[in-house]
């Protein structure tokens, strides 16, 4: 190629590379991450400060999350090019913090989401929306709109939802609305498939005419529904839900603006407005003011599995029950806060008809309000056989009987939080109210409307506890002092909750001699005196102790503090120590355990225990031989001697040191913990970070850096980091971060790298690092939004990912053009000039030593230029890596002998034809080595190369070929099972060892420098040559 055509060239090359990275083109989904779950495509765009659809988004995006935004307008151009979206989320759109911006709120034009003909579920709640949407697709199955404006649905509405399968419209028009929430007549008849329907806080009055025959759940809570006739409910025999709750309330003691009916009558209820529901399964009349239940609500609901009557007046409806007898696959009944105003009874009386409930599993009873509970009082449950879960929280019991329960055999949960019970009976005679339910709430919390709103869904106990046995709750009661005998008849009981009863004794290891199965003890928020060692040694089966939050007497100096009882717990896999302020320790300074695999121990005074002047207790926890998680958080540690942290147990995986005071951290000593995989290092002062995080540990997978003082990342930080996969440096200093800190000189396996929070400066210096966000888009980052510029000026407040940097490669450019034309400029100059000079000196002198070097050769007349061309699939990203690191770096840049290779890619001319290139490439190598994978041995480039190069064989007598297997393909080929016979080096397997790679690499250069007929099997050419 002569000169000019080759700086041609080169600076169309530069120019074309130029202009397609001045083009706005984000290699990774920005602003919204997105992610692939199954077959779907998700694409995470909430809370980004969004006025508008990013145009950024995937066509192949299936899932949208757009909440909590400020997108005011919707127009048929916002999902145009998504025409494979089957959910949008717009939730809280409205711009509540600029209320004035847009007073109607949320603008959609007509049609907006009709041509997503695969949209499935539209989110629009809280959104300020005046009225439903039109011109909805008819592939929309799901509609919520809670939360919005609207207070009136028509036919027109609903027009064109013949497979709307759920529809939310609650809480539009009930504390802030002036007028009735209008249903117009068979607004709701058409949509034919809807199964479920939310109307809940609105001011409906009645309930709606015509609805749907194929309704399963009716959500019409807080309505102002006063009535309910007997012809309501008709037709809607598939109705499994019905909630009702919140008409006519029970406004006593509420938590919200609440207004009771006319006379604080309650809701009324036509005997016979059930009578067609012979499908439901779950009804829900709490706070409805109910004073009695007639029995014939229930004649057709044999099936009815939860009924909720909480809030109500029905003290005597459970002492009588007559309606209990109609319920005979009854599981869940909640009967709870039915007290009667101003009384504190005695004790509680259960009807005789609970003793017909025989599929009941959970019973509530919470807010009944009595002093004691004996066992006669509950003899009507004991002959239920289901009964799994007993609910008397809040209460204010004074005194029990805990042998009430032994009649329980399948009861797995007694929950007795915040009552009264005490070590023995209280002196008063408990005449007065109890305060809380006296007072009146003046609380004005913030509500979820997908909640359910009388009562809580969160399991009674954690699951953590339940899921070890029995569980009995009696937090937040006045046991003070736990008596040897205070227990009895609990001896099944595996998960015990006593936090929050101010029990200050000293525990000798008798207390729990009744209660032998505890695995799971919390003695949380008590204000325990640790001073014996004997302390649940009566506990063998102990795996779980919460004694978090009991600081008061390790507050106090004197007084003695010991810990020897942990290592008399043979079974103990989790220790809760948090929050107890421990700066010292009595007699024994080692905390001591071969079983413990947990122990959280933040919130106590590590800095003081762990004093450069008193070394003591360097050694805490060195014999906790089996640990695997430490939590040091919270102990206003400015430092950790050296020491120290070594005689933390090597059989650490996880190691939280989070929120502390620390500002320097000694990364050398992460080579002390061999399996160590999460380090926790967040809400720190550290500033410094080594340069090569892999000299010290090969086994760190998690590094959790984020709300530290870094400023900088050093070069080679992650050089070769091979194991960390979740790296986190959000919301810290840095402002600038350079390519080489994250470049790796083997392959990594980092997938997530958090960077948000972090203020940037934004200048050309970065470009290196916006550089290296496009090239390794397979690591997620996440909110990118967040990682901000703060400068120069004209940036600040951008992402990063908003950075021009036109104007640095202007300048870049013109240094490089101005360089290469000064060169070719010197260089004709001179060579002009010497040409003109010396030309016949330097070529005889040129000629002369290169013959007294090499002597006397023959010309070659052979047409090759290269050893061989390299035949592989371009279009597998996989492959082309394969080819341009391994291959070609092994062969072309080996240590001995260079092999010169033609490569696609690199080598073929531009603007020259496929066929043409091929061809040139095939004749002018010595060797043709085909990469072969399953697709591509079925693919045209490779047929029509090997047909070229078998040519050769033809024409030349010249054999060529050499295939690589990166995977088994052609197995039943009979040119491939002659040639294995004739030729086996030439068919080269990618070995499976990594050990093997070596020779494999050796092998193929043999076989490229040889001519392939050397190493024929001689038997064949024995049998061809007597032919």
């Amino acid at each position: 190629m002569s000169l000019q055509s080759w700086i041609l060239t080169y600076f169309c090359l530069l120019t074309s590379g130029t202009s397609e990275f001045f083009k706005v083109n984000y290699s990774r989904s920005y602003p919204c991450d997105e992610k692939r779950k199954n077959d779907l495509v998700l694409a995470e765009c909430n809370d980004r400060r969004l006025q508008e659809v990013p145009p950024t988004i995937g066509k192949y995006v299936t899932e949208i999350d757009l909440s909590h935004n400020s997108i005011m307008h919707v127009t048929n151009e916002s999902f145009r090019e998504l025409q494979n979206l089957t959910k949008i989320n717009l939730n809280h759109n409205a711009n509540q913090q600029h209320p004035n911006e847009n007073k109607n709120g949320m603008n959609i034009t007509n049609g907006a989401f009709l041509d997503l003909t695969n949209l499935k579920v539209l989110l629009l709640e809280d959104n300020q929306l005046y009225s439903m949407p039109a011109g909805l697709p008819e592939s929309l199955t799901e509609l919520s709109l809670i939360q919005n404006n609207i207070v009136m649905v028509t036919k027109n509405n609903t027009l064109g939802l013949s497979n709307l399968e759920r529809l939310y419209l609650g809480w539009n028009c009930y504390f802030y609305c002036n007028q009735n929430f209008s249903v117009e007549d068979g607004a709701f008849e058409a949509l034919t498939h809807l199964k479920v329907l939310s109307l809940s806080f609105n001011r409906l009055v009645h309930v709606p005419s015509k609805l749907p025959n194929s309704l399963t759940k009716l959500f019409l809570s807080n309505a102002k529904i006063m009535n309910i006739t007997e012809d309501d409910f008709k037709g809607l025999e598939h109705l499994t839900l019905l909630d009702l709750s919140g008409n006519c309330p029970r406004c006593f003691n509420a938590p919200f603006n609440c207004t009771p009916c006319h006379g604080n009558r309650s809701i009324h209820i036509h005997p016979l407005a059930f009578q067609s529901l012979t499908q439901l399964l779950y009804l829900n009349l709490s706070s409805t003011s109910l004073t009695w239940i007639p029995s014939t609500w229930f004649n057709n609901l044999t099936n009815l599995k939860e009924l909720h009557l909480e809030f109500n007046y029905l003290l005597q409806e459970i002492a009588s029950g007559e309606f209990l007898t109609k319920l005979p696959n009854l599981q869940i009944l909640d009967l709870s806060f039915n007290f009667q105003h101003t009384k504190y009874l005695q004790s509680i009386t259960i009807s005789p008809n609970f003793s017909m409930l025989h599929s009941l599993k959970k019973l509530h009873l919470k807010g009944y309000v009595f002093r004691e509970l004996k066992q006669e009082h509950f003899k009507p449950l004991q002959s239920l056989p289901n009964l799994t879960t007993i609910n008397l929280g809040i209460n204010f019991i004074r005194k029990i009987d805990f042998k009430v329960f032994q009649d329980f055999p399948n009861l797995k949960v007694i929950y007795l939080s915040e009552n009264r019970i005490s070590p023995r009976e209280d002196s008063t005679d408990g005449s007065s109210l109890p305060y809380h339910i006296r007072k009146r709430r003046s609380m004005t919390p913030e509500f979820d409307p997908h909640s359910n709103f009388y009562h809580s869904t969160k399991p009674l106990i954690r699951p953590q506890c339940t899921t070890y046995g029995k569980a009995l709750d009696l937090s937040l009661n006045n046991i003070f002092v736990i008596g040897k005998n205070q227990f009895e008849g609990f001896q099944d009981i595996a998960c015990l909750n006593l936090s929050f009863n101010a029990n200050s004794q000293v525990l000798n290891g008798t207390e729990f001699s009744a209660m032998p199965h505890i695995k799971y003890l919390d003695l949380s928020n008590n204000r325990l005196d640790f001073d014996d060692n004997k302390a649940f040694n009566e506990l063998h089966n102990l795996e779980v102790l919460d004694l978090s939050h009991n600081a008061h007497y390790f507050s106090i100096a004197g007084v003695t503090h010991r810990l020897g009882f942990i290592q008399n717990l043979i079974s103990l896999k989790v220790l809760n120590l948090s929050y107890n302020g421990i700066y010292t320790l009595t007699d024994d300074k080692e905390l001591k355990s071969m079983s413990l695999k947990e122990l959280v121990f933040s919130g106590n005074r590590l800095d003081l225990l762990w004093n450069a002047d008193d070394k003591s207790y360097w050694t805490i926890f060195r014999s906790l031989w089996n640990l695997t998680r430490l939590d040091l958080s919270y102990n206003n540690l400015q430092q950790i001697p050296n020491e120290a942290f070594l005689s933390l147990p090597q059989s650490l995986r996880e190691l939280h040191i989070n929120s502390n005071r620390l500002r320097f951290f000694n990364w050398t000593s992460l080579q002390h913990f061999p399996r160590l995989y999460l380090l926790d290092l967040r809400k720190n002062e550290l500033y410094f970070l080594t340069n090569c995080l892999s000299k010290f540990t090969k086994s760190l997978k998690i590094l959790l850096l984020s709300h530290n003082k870094f400023a900088h990342l050093p070069s080679g930080f992650l050089s070769e980091a091979s194991s960390l996969v979740h790296l986190d440096l959000s919301f810290n200093v840095i402002r600038m971060i350079n390519k080489s800190s994250l470049q790796t000189k083997t392959k990594t396996n980092l997938s997530v790298l958090e960077l948000s929070g972090n203020h940037f400066d934004c200048t050309c210096d970065i470009s290196d690092f916006r550089s290296w966000i496009d090239e390794n888009v397979h690591i997620t980052i996440p909110r990118l939004v967040d990682a901000i510029c703060t400068s120069p000026g004209d940036q600040k407040g951008q992402s990063i990912m908003h950075l021009e940097l036109m104007t640095c490669l202007s300048d870049t450019i013109a240094a490089i053009l101005f360089s290469l034309t000064f060169l070719i400029t010197s260089t004709v100059m001179l060579s002009a000039l010497v040409h003109h000079l010396f030309y016949w000196d330097v070529w005889f002198i040129y000629h002369m030593c290169s013959a007294k070097l090499r002597g006397y050769r023959s010309l070659d007349t052979s047409r090759t230029f290269y050893d061989a061309y390299i035949s592989y699939d371009t279009k597998d990203v996989s492959v082309t890596d394969w080819v341009i690191n391994d291959l070609r770096y092994h062969l072309e840049e080996s240590e001995d002998k260079n092999v010169l290779l033609c490569l696609e890619e690199r080598d073929w001319d531009p603007g020259l034809a496929i066929i043409d290139n091929l061809m040139q490439s095939i004749n002018q190598s010595k060797k043709t080595i085909f990469v072969l994978t399953k697709k591509y041995a079925k693919s045209w480039n490779f047929k029509t190369a090997f047909y070229l190069a078998l040519q050769r064989l033809m024409d030349e007598n010249m054999d060529v070929i050499i295939f690589i297997l990166l995977e088994p393909v052609l197995q039943y080929s009979q040119y491939l099972r002659l040639r294995r016979r004739i030729c086996k080096s030439s068919i080269l397997q990618w070995p499976d060892n990594p050990k093997a790679e070596h020779l494999f690499w050796q092998s193929l250069k043999n076989v490229v420098l040889t001519e392939n007929d050397s190493r024929y099997n001689n038997l064949y050419i024995d049998s061809i040559r007597q032919y």
